[in-house]
């Protein structure tokens, strides 16, 4: 700001707030003017500048609605355009113009040959290279040709131009259930010319088994009470025009069904059979004999299945041809039996060797009405038995020609007629043949079975009368003698013992302890031998024959014979050595060596745990040939 201006404001200022500032007082008069105003407004004039103004608007308005209208039509082309390049474009590769036609049969009787032609098309403008088949089959299929199982089958198509259809073809047998369907995976894989990324594209189509290459059927008692033996007849007929090998039949038996014996016998279990070399049309048989037992009106359920063997298990079925099923209901029997064997009711009983096996059978009518001319039967049979010791109670008689005991009303008079609800029982007993270890002849796996008939005649309403008849069977097994024996020797034995004999106090001797197990009829598992050794007894270490499994425990002060597996008739003999210290207190006695000698094993025959048990062994040598009897106690 220049000086001159500062100077005028500064006396401004102070003129303003001096004392003696006083405003200047002035004004003015208004005076009349005349002015020329039009009486209406000039229409003309503006029409013309709105109309102007408007049409300006409107060519602004046309001129952006043909941009807009170009524009929507633009993105419409564009869109269209793409759309035909994307989905049909001459010079664009998709991976829905290559197809996969598969021609199957609908359906294929089973174990007969049929053709699957499969068809694939490239429907791109180039190329399709390295274009390779896979066929994915499940279980049943099989090369017609060579007969093996079908997994994968993998076919090469090369190369396929554009527009080339090309066609394989695979024949295939197929195995399986009546009426089901087997479905198959295909898969191409493939790549384009001009790129190296590998595609692939999938297609899949189902094939029904119209019949099976085998037919089972199952006959079977539509009734049956609890207890009785009950007939399973499985037939099996080849409905193939080629003959069929490795077949598996496998039975999947009911609750409370107890196999007893089949005819052929069990391939494998009791429940799975091989059959070879089946025949066009041919029939195989095989019976199954067992115990049904179950609840009053309860429904038992018998499954047959048969099909091709299992390449992994050839125990089990690989593909099922076919099923049958047939159910057994239990009812109350018209004459109820009840078995008891020494007091045990159950259908197989285990029996302890040299006693008297004693049996009760019990009978009690359930029929509406009364029943006449009742007869018991039992027959027995098995090795075990020894017939000279069967007798019967309540009249029976034995007929030993048959190894039959027969009760009837000529002997018992509660035969000749039961009321409804009646009971009644009868006895008999009988012993087993020598089966212990000094037995002239050794019986493996001993045992008597007998059979139980009671038939009776009953009045009906429509046929006049009938006969009616119960079956029980029962199972008497007898476990295995198997013994223990325990000795100490100074002079036999494997080893050489050190010191005095007759020992004396308070000096060391050493013996051997030895032990002898012996098994007669059934193979026992799991033996195991104990004892323990006093305190004035030592261990030395010593065991023959080496690796026997005997082994001590110091804190116990235990000697432990891990036997194991003993086979029938078979006999096992181990030793060890001791050190005896007696002590003055010990002097005209002959001292313990070891405590109490146990034996424990599992019978595999009877799956029941048996026993032995030996007292003490002692420094009186007994079983030492060149010992004496002043050698026995401890001297001074």
């Amino acid at each position: 700001m220049s000086d001159d201006v500062k100077s005028r404001i500064a006396e401004l200022e102070k003129e303003l707030y001096s004392r003696d500032f006083k405003p200047q007082e002035g004004g003015g008069v208004l005076t009349h003017k005349e002015f020329s105003v039009a009486s209406s407004w000039d229409a003309t004039r503006d029409a013309t500048e709105a109309m102007r103004e408007n049409a300006r608007t409107e060519k602004r308005h046309h001129m952006m609605k043909k941009f807009a209208q170009f524009s929507i039509g633009f993105f419409v082309l564009a869109a269209i355009v793409a759309g035909f390049v994307w989905l049909g474009g001459t010079n664009v590769v998709s991976g829905e113009k290559m197809t996969i036609d598969v021609a199957p049969p609908l359906s294929a009787s089973g174990g007969e040959p049929f053709e699957t032609k499969f068809v694939v098309t490239n429907g791109n403008k180039v190329s399709a290279l390295s274009a390779t088949l896979f066929i994915e089959y499940p279980a049943g299929f099989y090369s017609a040709t060579d007969k093996t199982e079908l997994l994968r089958t993998t076919k090469d198509m090369g190369v396929i131009a554009p527009g080339q259809a090309l066609t394989e073809s695979v024949n295939t047998i197929l195995y399986g259930e009546e009426n089901t369907s087997k479905e198959v995976a295909v898969t191409l894989e493939y790549r384009m010319a001009g790129s190296n990324a590998t595609l692939k594209k999938t297609a899949t189509y189902a094939v029904k088994v119209s019949s099976s290459p085998v037919n089972v059927t199952l006959g079977a008692l539509k009734e049956t009470s609890s207890g009785q033996e009950v007939l399973f007849a499985v037939d099996v007929r080849s409905n193939s025009k080629d003959p069929i090998d490795a077949i598996i039949v496998d039975a999947s038996y009911p609750s409370g069904f107890k196999f007893k014996s089949a005819d052929p016998a069990p391939s494998y279990n009791t429940n799975s059979w091989r059959i070879s070399g089946l025949a066009p049309d041919e029939l195989r048989t095989i019976k199954i004999r067992g115990i049904l037992e179950g609840q009053e009106n309860e429904e038992k359920i018998t499954k047959i299945s048969v099909g091709a063997q299992s390449p992994r298990d050839e125990r089990f079925i690989g593909v099922v041809y076919n099923t049958t099923t047939e159910s057994t209901i239990i009812t109350k029997p018209f004459l109820g039996l009840d078995v008891a064997i020494d007091g045990d009711h159950s259908a197989d009983h285990v029996a302890k060797l040299g006693r008297v096996v004693n049996v009760e059978i019990s009978w009690q009518s359930n029929n509406p009405t009364p029943v006449a001319d009742a007869v018991l039967e039992v027959k027995l049979k098995g090795d075990a038995l020894n017939r000279y010791s069967i007798y019967a109670s309540g009249g029976g008689f034995y007929r030993s020609i048959d190894d039959t005991i027969v009760w009837d009303k000529s002997v018992n008079p509660e035969l000749r007629s039961i009321e409804t609800g009646g009971k009644g029982s009868v006895s008999f007993g009988f012993s087993p043949r020598p089966l212990d270890i000094n037995a002239n002849s050794l019986i493996k796996n001993p045992q008597v079975i007998f059979e139980v008939h009671a038939q009776a005649r009953r009045n009906t309403n429509t046929n006049g009368s009938e006969d009616v008849t119960t079956f029980a069977i029962r199972t008497v097994k007898f476990e295995t003698d198997l013994r223990l024996a325990a000795r100490a020797t100074y002079f036999a034995g494997p080893f050489q013992n050190t010191g005095p004999l007759p020992p004396k106090a308070n000096k060391e001797t050493t013996y051997t302890v030895s032990f002898t197990v012996r098994n007669s009829s059934n193979s026992v598992s799991g033996a195991l031998v104990k004892t323990t050794l006093p305190l004035y007894t030592k261990w030395l270490g010593n065991v023959s024959p080496e690796g026997e499994g005997i082994t001590y425990s110091d804190a116990a002060s235990e000697v432990v014979w891990n036997v194991g597996r003993i086979s029938s008739g078979g006999t096992r003999d181990a030793s060890f050595q001791i050190s005896f210290l007696p002590s003055l207190s010990r002097i005209n006695k002959a001292p313990k060596l070891t405590g109490d000698v146990t034996l424990v094993g599992n019978d595999d025959f009877t799956k029941t745990e048996i026993h032995d048990q030996k007292t003490s062994v002692t420094t009186y040598l007994s079983s030492d040939p060149q010992f004496s009897q002043n050698q026995g106690n401890v001297v001074n």
